[in-house]
C-alpha cells in the first residue's frame, strides 16, 4: 500500500461518510432516480463539502494566527489568517477536485453529468429553509472538531486539506456522477460563504483576539452536542425544534 494510502484514505473516507450523513439527517438525498434529483443532491452534497472545508480551515487559521500572535511578542511578523485567504483555498481546492484526471475521463466517456451556472440559479430559486441551513452548520461542527484533530497531526496541514479535500470531493463525484461546472462550483461556494457557515468560520478565525469568542464556542460545541445526540435518538423533527430552541 502506498504511503498516500495508509496515511490519508481513512481521512478521505471519513470526510465522505460525514457528507453523506449530514444529507441523510437533513433529508437532502436524492427522491428519485431522475436526474434532476440527482443534481440537486449533488449540489447539496458540494454544499456539504465547502462548509466542512472551510470550517475545518477556519480552526486551522485560528491556531495560525495564535502563533502569530505570540510570535509578535518577540518583533518576528507573519501573515494573519482571515476569511478571504481560507475562502481562496476553498476555491483552489474546489478547482482541483474538478480538474482531476479521472473525472475528465469519465466525461470524455460520456459518464459525467455537469451541473451548469443555469441549473445553479435554479436550485438557487427555491432555497432550503433557514433551519436546515443552521443544521447543516450545525452537524459539520460536530464534525469539525475530529478532522481538524485528524489533521494538526499532519506535518504539511495546508497541502493535506487540499489534497485530501480535493480527493474526496473528485471520488464523490465519481460515485454521483454529477459534477459542478467551475462556475456552478462558484456560484455554490459563493451562497455558503453567506450562510451561517460564514459566521461560524469568522467566530472561529476571530478566537486568538477575542476572549468571548472562545468561551462563545466552546458553549456552541458543548451545545451542538447536545442536539447531536437528540437529533440520532429522536430525528429530525425533535432535531429542529432543539436547533430552534437554541438560535433563540
Amino acid at each position: 500500500m502506498s504511503t498516500r494510502l495508509s496515511d490519508t484514505v481513512s481521512i478521505e473516507l471519513h470526510i465522505q461518510a460525514v457528507v453523506r450523513e449530514i444529507a441523510t439527517f437533513t433529508e437532502l438525498t436524492a427522491r428519485s432516480a431522475s436526474i434532476d434529483d440527482r443534481m440537486h443532491e449533488a449540489i447539496y452534497q458540494g454544499k456539504i463539502f465547502f462548509t466542512l472545508y472551510l470550517m475545518v480551515q477556519s480552526l486551522h487559521g485560528e491556531a495560525k494566527n495564535t502563533t502569530a500572535n505570540i510570535l509578535s511578542q518577540y518583533n518576528i511578523t507573519t501573515p494573519e489568517v482571515n476569511f478571504e485567504w481560507v475562502i481562496q483555498h476553498c476555491f483552489n481546492m474546489f478547482y482541483i477536485s474538478n480538474h482531476d484526471n479521472a473525472i475528465e475521463q469519465a466525461n470524455t466517456c460520456g459518464q459525467i453529468t455537469t451541473v451548469t451556472s443555469n441549473d445553479m440559479l435554479r436550485w438557487q430559486s427555491s432555497p432550503i429553509p433557514e433551519n436546515l441551513e443552521n443544521m447543516i452548520t450545525a452537524l459539520a461542527s460536530k464534525h469539525v472538531k475530529f478532522l481538524a484533530d485528524l489533521f494538526s497531526q499532519k506535518e504539511d496541514i495546508d497541502n493535506e486539506l487540499l489534497s485530501v479535500f480535493s480527493r474526496a470531493m473528485t471520488n464523490n463525484t465519481l460515485d454521483l456522477g454529477i459534477k459542478l461546472s467551475s462556475q456552478a462550483g462558484g456560484q455554490l461556494l459563493e451562497q455558503v460563504i453567506h450562510s451561517r457557515t460564514g459566521t461560524v468560520c469568522l467566530i472561529f478565525l476571530n478566537m486568538t483576539k477575542n476572549e468571548e469568542e472562545k468561551q462563545a464556542i466552546s458553549q456552541y460545541l458543548a451545545d451542538i452536542d447536545s442536539f447531536y445526540n437528540t437529533l440520532t435518538v429522536n430525528g429530525l423533527k425533535q432535531g429542529l425544534f432543539f436547533l430552534d430552541k437554541l438560535s433563540k
